[in-house]
């Protein structure tokens, strides 16, 4: 099933939250328990991720995908939190259409993470599969290849999962932000 940024947009709700904490390394792994970075409000409509350079559009995309997939439920009311922290990679107009959606109904997974008082372990790489549009200067593609580790407090693993995210940025006056994407 294939998820489009619109799509989902039309059954998630965004305010500005806490972000995913990632190693640096050329296969990013995040963790939900770790402290996580706080997003600032710059005085536009824009939240800034501080550990993002957002000259650089695939950080950028490795961020949000690592953001959109960062749940922890300790600390998350439902899935839909997850993407409450994706505010500071998105453009201004991703941002509203997402922020004027209402929250989705709580799902069978979450019932089972809620019980074992899972978390995720996300790892970011790098993709190799299929050519992406050509960039252009206003208007870059960036795809990655997610793995999904749900793990219990109680010892429980989930089902790893494993998703494609293909962001298109933007080039804004604060650098590249997200103004599609795609997760499947």
């Amino acid at each position: 099933m294939i998820l489009t940024g619109r799509l989902i947009v039309l059954a998630l709700a965004l305010t500005t939250g806490l972000l995913g904490a990632c190693t640096s390394t050329s296969t990013s792994t995040c963790t939900s328990p770790q402290a996580r970075p706080e997003v600032t409000v710059t005085p536009g409509p824009l939240a800034v991720d501080p550990s993002v350079d957002y000259l650089d559009p695939p950080a950028v995309c490795e961020a949000f995908a690592a953001a959109v997939h960062l749940i922890d439920t300790n600390v998350d009311r439902d899935p839909a939190d997850a993407y409450q922290r994706t505010a500071a990679y998105l453009d201004a107009t991703l941002a509203a259409a997402v922020s004027s959606r209402a929250l989705p109904r709580r799902s069978p997974w979450w019932q089972e993470w809620t019980l074992h008082r899972a978390y995720s372990e996300v790892q970011v790489s790098a993709y190799a599969g299929d050519a992406l549009p050509p960039n252009t200067a206003e208007q870059r593609h960036h795809a990655v290849l997610t793995t999904v580790q749900p793990v219990g407090r109680d010892g429980w693993r989930g089902p790893l999962q494993r998703h494609t995210v293909v962001c298109t940025l933007r080039l804004t006056t604060v650098g590249w932000r997200i103004s599609d994407y795609e997760v499947w």
